[in-house]
C-alpha cells in the first residue's frame, strides 16, 4: 500500500507542477508577503529613528499575517479541488481500473493536501522570516524615550516561535475543510466556492464569537497569533492568553487536530460509498 500511495502522491504534485495558476498564486503570495512587510510598518506605525528601528519581529509579523492569510484561500482552492475536479473530468473512473484501491487513492488525495500546505506555509515563513532578518533589528525593544528594554530579546523570540506553532494546525485544518468540500460535490467549480463560502463565512462567525466559544473555532488561532506578535513586537505587553497554552495538548493543538479528525473520516465514507461506476 505505501507504494501505491507513493506513486499516485507523486502523479499529484505532477499535476499540481503542470497547474499554471499554482505558480499564480504563489507569486501573488510572495508579492503580498512582503509588500505588507514593507509598507504596512511605513503606513501604519511610528517612523523609524536614530534610536528606534524596526524590528525584525514586529515586520516578519506583518509579512507573515498577510501572506499566511492568502496562502490560506490559495490551500482551501487546490484542496476543494483535489478530488472534486476528479470526479468533474470523469478521470476518476480510469484511476480506478489501475491495480489501486479507493483507499490508496483517498491516502494520496489526503497526503497530497497535507504536502501541499506544509509547503505553502513554509514559503510564506521563509519570505517574511528573510524580510525581517534583512531589513529589521534583532535584539531587545527599547522605549526610545527613556531607553529602557520594555521586552527582552528572548521574550520576543520565544513569543515568535509560539505564534509560527500555533498558526501551523489551523493552517492545515483549513486545508481539510477544502478536502472535505472536494468529496462532498462532484463539480470542482462548485467545490471551490463552497469551500471559500464556509471558510470566509467560519471566519467572519469566529470573530462575532467571544470567549470560549471562539476558541472552538480553528479559524480563531491564525490570525490571534499574528495579531498578538505583532502588538508585542511593536512594544506592547500582549499574551497569547494562558487558557490557549495550558495542558499537554492545548486549545491551539486540540481544536484543530479535532477539526481535521471530524473532516477525515467523513470524507472517506462519502468517498467510499459514492457510485463511481454510473
Amino acid at each position: 500500500m505505501i507504494t501505491r500511495v507513493g506513486r499516485l502522491t507523486a502523479a499529484e504534485f505532477l499535476k499540481l507542477g503542470s497547474n499554471p495558476f499554482l505558480y499564480l498564486s504563489l507569486g501573488l503570495v510572495g508579492a503580498a508577503t512582503l509588500l505588507s512587510a514593507w509598507l504596512y510598518p511605513v503606513v501604519f506605525q511610528k517612523p523609524e529613528t536614530a534610536w528606534r528601528a524596526y524590528h525584525s519581529v514586529q515586520l516578519f509579523g506583518y509579512g507573515f499575517q498577510i501572506g499566511l492569510k492568502l496562502a490560506t484561500f490559495v490551500l482551501v482552492i487546490f484542496s476543494s479541488m483535489s478530488m472534486a475536479g476528479e470526479f468533474d473530468k470523469g478521470t476518476v473512473k480510469n484511476l480506478l481500473t489501475r491495480p489501486v484501491t479507493r483507499t490508496d487513492v483517498f491516502t494520496a488525495k489526503a497526503l497530497t493536501v497535507l504536502l501541499l500546505g506544509l509547503g505553502l506555509f513554509a514559503y510564506v515563513l521563509y519570505l517574511s522570516l528573510a524580510w525581517g532578518l534583512w531589513r529589521g533589528n534583532l535584539g531587545p525593544i527599547w522605549d526610545d524615550a527613556t531607553y529602557v528594554v520594555m521586552r527582552p530579546a528572548a521574550e520576543i523570540a520565544a513569543h515568535a516561535r509560539q505564534a509560527v506553532l500555533m498558526c501551523l494546525p489551523a493552517f492545515l485544518a483549513a486545508g481539510f475543510l477544502g478536502f472535505f468540500v472536494s468529496n462532498w460535490t462532484e463539480s470542482s467549480g462548485y467545490a471551490v466556492a463552497t469551500a471559500l463560502v464556509i471558510f470566509i463565512a467560519g471566519g467572519v462567525l469566529t470573530d462575532l464569537l467571544r470567549g470560549s466559544a471562539q476558541q472552538a473555532m480553528f479559524f480563531h488561532y491564525g490570525s490571534h497569533a499574528t495579531q498578538k506578535l505583532q502588538e508585542l513586537a511593536a512594544g506592547g505587553s500582549a499574551s497569547f492568553g494562558k487558557d490557549l497554552l495550558a495542558g499537554r495538548f492545548p486549545l491551539w493543538i486540540r481544536v484543530p487536530a479535532i477539526s481535521i479528525a471530524l473532516f477525515l473520516p467523513v470524507s472517506y465514507g462519502i468517498f467510499r460509498n459514492r457510485n463511481i461506476t454510473s
